[in-house]
């Protein structure tokens, strides 16, 4: 039967090869596909060029708007925090006017009265109170001298005492001060102190999680007058003794040009006023560690870690702006305390001349009366003869 044409359905010619005939439709339809997929992808990646364009676009107009955004928020954070401070400081110039205003309408009537007072008292009270002002200084002085001498004879008793003093009581009076600042810092942990002749360090802080020991850290106290290397060498010997990497030396010298807070030989050397604070830091430290409830091994890394940490030059720079900065702060409370106390001692001795003064007015009063009621007790005694006299005829 003859060949036809799949397209067209014809006859083929006897010449032409059917399956030659289909083998070239098949290479022209192939290509037709591969130039239609050609077409289709370009077309497609040319809409997601466009798209991305326009996603682009509309991000970098997002980011812009949320810079000009938060560089408001900041301008209006800037203005709301100076504005929170001036009502701050305008509250508290306020209160503190408010709280001097009484006592000094009190201290205004009291002088007022005081000098309706003193513009009664006559020459002779007056000499009198001179009188009795030099008596009262004179007491004042002999009293003051009698204190002084009482004073000095126990600054020198107490310097005597502390010169017979050893070096080991300094030693326990320091642990002692240490210890219970500890105690008042971490109330939750146990922390102890070592006795005298167990070989070993000065306190031992054991840091509670809940009922169980999350680690611990060792001190070593010397409340000595002068450094000695000793110290690190027989803190160094408590790494293995209590089997913790936290151990510090708590005293009040420290190695040539050092202060506030050192590391020698991995050991931290810190003031005992700055003892606390750093503890805080590794106790921190101990307990994150812990609730991570790793093993053994990777404990003992995570405190290597910790203790690399501690005695590294950045934490050591950090630790001494927050040391110079707790100075700072105690410096400023001092000085509040010591105005407070001024003003204080000013606001009693003001209270303590007015009261003075009106005792005198009181007792110039009384004079005053007392003598007006004895200058006519005698012309009341000489009416009253007379009215007998003539009752009497």
């Amino acid at each position: 039967m003859p060949s036809k044409c799949p397209l067209c359905g014809q006859v083929l010619p006897v010449a032409i090869d059917e399956q030659e005939l289909h083998e070239k439709l098949d290479k022209i339809k192939s290509a037709a596909i591969q130039a239609a997929t050609k077409a289709a992808r370009k077309e497609l990646e040319d809409e997601f060029k466009g798209r991305l364009k326009v996603e682009k676009e509309t991000a970098r107009r997002e980011v812009e708007r949320f810079s000009v955004d938060l560089q408001g928020l900041r301008k209006k954070l800037e203005t709301a925090e100076r504005s929170a401070a001036k009502q701050v400081e305008d509250a508290r110039k306020m209160a503190a006017a408010e709280a001097e205003r009484p006592l000094k309408g009190q201290i205004e009537d009291l002088n007022k009265k005081l000098r309706e007072g003193e513009r009664k008292r006559d020459a002779e009270v007056a000499k009198a109170k001179k009188e009795a002002a030099e008596d009262a200084r004179e007491k004042e002085q002999l009293k003051h001298t009698v204190e002084m001498s009482r004073l000095q004879s126990k600054v020198e008793d107490l310097n005597r005492r502390l010169e017979k003093k050893s070096g080991e009581q300094f030693g326990e009076e320091g642990e002692l001060d240490l210890h219970a600042e500890l105690m008042r810092a971490f109330p939750s942990d146990k922390i102890e102190r070592i006795g005298r002749g167990v070989i070993g360090a000065d306190i031992h802080h054991k840091v509670m999680d809940g009922e169980r020991i999350a680690g611990c850290i060792v001190y070593e106290s010397k409340n000595v007058s002068s450094w000695l290397n000793t110290f690190i060498t027989q803190a160094q010997k408590y790494h293995t003794q209590y089997g913790t990497p936290y151990v510090m030396v708590v005293s009040r010298v420290f190695p040539k040009k050092q202060r506030g807070m050192c590391v020698v030989d991995d050991v931290p050397v810190v003031e005992p006023r700055l003892a606390t604070t750093l503890a805080a830091v590794m106790r921190e430290g101990i307990l994150e560690i812990a609730k991570l409830r790793l093993t053994k091994m990777g404990t003992d890394e995570k405190a290597q870690e910790l203790l690399a940490y501690v005695v590294g030059n950045e934490f050591q720079m950090r630790f001494r702006d927050m040391a110079s900065a707790v100075e700072e702060l105690q410096n400023i409370q001092r000085s509040e305390r010591t105005w407070h106390e001024n003003q204080w001692s000013k606001q009693s001795r003001l209270h303590s001349q007015i009261e003075s003064r009106h005792r005198e007015v009181n007792a110039n009063l009384h004079l005053i009366v007392k003598s007006e009621v004895a200058r006519k007790q005698p012309m009341a005694v000489a009416t009253g003869g007379r009215q007998s006299y003539v009752n009497g005829g």
